[in-house]
């Protein structure tokens, strides 16, 4: 099959670089590390990035103690919530 392909400028260098170690053309380099890349890339673990969280200040409770489940719904809906 002929294609098209653009390399980053890394990876050229870097297939480059293989290349003449290796004193094969071009099409064998690519070949070669598209084989290798092909078998082991469902072997590599996949990397989640991390999430980062930015802390929140929420400000002041506006209860004074949230313990008692009864008592903050009974400030906060009234004496006759159900």
């Amino acid at each position: 099959m002929r294609t098209t392909l653009t390399l980053d400028d890394d990876v050229a260098v870097a297939v480059e670089r293989r290349r003449r170690e290796q004193r094969h053309s071009l099409k064998q380099e690519v070949n070669e590390l598209l084989r290798v890349g092909l078998l082991n890339v469902d072997r590599m673990p996949v990397e989640h990035p991390q999430p980062s969280f930015e802390p929140l200040d929420a400000g002041e409770c506006l209860m004074p103690n949230i313990d008692n489940v009864a008592e903050v719904l009974s400030i906060a809906e009234g004496d006759e919530h159900s």
